[in-house]
């Protein structure tokens, strides 16, 4: 036993048991809380293309942690960080991430998504349309043939040109271009890409730390439409391109949870290599799907007592009841499938604590 940086380390406890167990490819997150020694955590890399949920209140250290998941990841793969208030590049510095960091400040929404299904389920979840709504795009896309390289411009020219056969058609179509002309407009059309060919956008940097800081786009729909369009998009380079394993984070993930087209890429995308990261807020935002497919749970700080119920009840540990909301700034509770239970953890990226 020796010190190291104001702590009296055990060597033998600076081992995390998963290198006994043969998981050589794992992410360091910080040291257990309830030894008495020092004993590093880490999280095997297979566990977190599995799917990962952050939550904590703000301030907890939730952006942080995130931070310190995708300076590591990148080793292993490519990292995509949709930023929605434009923090993680002050961060991942701070971590000592340089020269692996591609920053998009100027982010454009791909034009088109080449599959109208996606298409009619993204307007769906930013817009919350009525069922006479998302009938009347069905419609336009009989009518009309094949729509799958339609832009939300596109849309709006073609929705235009319909003529209504009814009232309650010239009503809806009416309501529906007023939702449409929020996403797209006068004043916004310069955040739409243009280029409709998939593969020319570099958004995806192969194994670098790719950030979409969504800081200029001030309507919250407008950012909805971006996040999801992104990981839609993010899954068809996956599918037509060679690349390595992909994880995507997506900070204040709050916004899009309850978007159809989330809950279905988070059920499906494992088997194409990509793993989502999920920052968020507070748990009662999180539907139980979500919270099964994600089968590494980190919890910060937490006040309010419904979100606590939810987080004892997905961790199973009665007895962290009283502990989730007494954690300090930075302090998680983590459960992961190579856990043999929930771990206290203090979030620290360099290799030993600094007093």
């Amino acid at each position: 036993m020796r010190p190291r940086g104001g702590f009296m380390v055990d060597d033998d406890l600076l081992v995390n048991e998963f290198t006994y167990n043969g998981f050589k490819d794992a992410i360091r997150l910080g040291y257990s809380l309830d030894d008495a020694f020092l004993r590093e955590i880490k999280i095997p890399v297979h566990d977190l293309a599995r799917h990962t949920l952050i939550v904590g209140s703000t301030g907890s250290g939730k952006t942080t942690t995130a931070a310190v998941l995708a300076s590591q990841l990148v080793n292993y793969g490519s990292v995509l960080i949709i930023d929605w208030n434009d923090e993680y590049f002050q961060l991942l510095n701070n971590l000592g991430v340089n020269g692996g960091l591609v920053v998009n400040d100027n982010v454009r929404l791909p034009g088109t998504l080449g599959d109208w299904e996606d298409f009619i389920t993204i307007l769906d979840d930013v817009l919350e349309l009525t069922d006479a709504q998302a009938y009347l795009l069905y419609k336009l896309h009989d009518e009309f043939g094949k729509l799958d390289e339609l832009s939300v411009g596109d849309l709006i020219t073609l929705l235009e040109s319909m003529q209504p056969e009814s009232k309650w058609m010239l009503e809806t179509k009416a309501s529906l271009l007023r939702k449409l002309k929020m996403l797209y407009n006068v004043k916004t059309r310069h955040l739409y890409n243009v280029d409709k060919t998939l593969m020319n956008d570099p958004l995806l940097i192969e194994r670098k730390i790719n950030i979409i800081s969504l800081r200029d786009l001030r309507d919250l729909k407008i950012k909805r439409l971006a996040a999801l369009t992104l990981v839609c998009f993010i899954e068809k380079i996956k599918k037509l391109k060679t690349l390595g394993n992909v994880y995507i984070v997506i900070d204040e993930a709050h916004n899009v949870i309850d978007s159809n087209l989330l809950n279905r890429l988070i059920a499906e995308v494992r088997k194409l290599g990509i793993g989502f990261i999920l920052v968020t807020q507070s748990p009662a935002v999180i539907n139980n799907s979500i919270l099964s497919n994600c089968n590494v749970r980190i919890f910060h700080s937490l006040k309010s007592y419904a979100d606590i119920d939810i987080a004892v009840k997905s961790l199973g540990v009665n007895e962290l009841r009283d502990v989730l909301p007494r954690l300090g700034v930075g302090e998680a509770v983590i459960d992961a499938p190579s856990f043999n239970g929930a771990v206290r953890v203090k979030i620290c990226a360099k290799q030993y604590p600094v007093t």
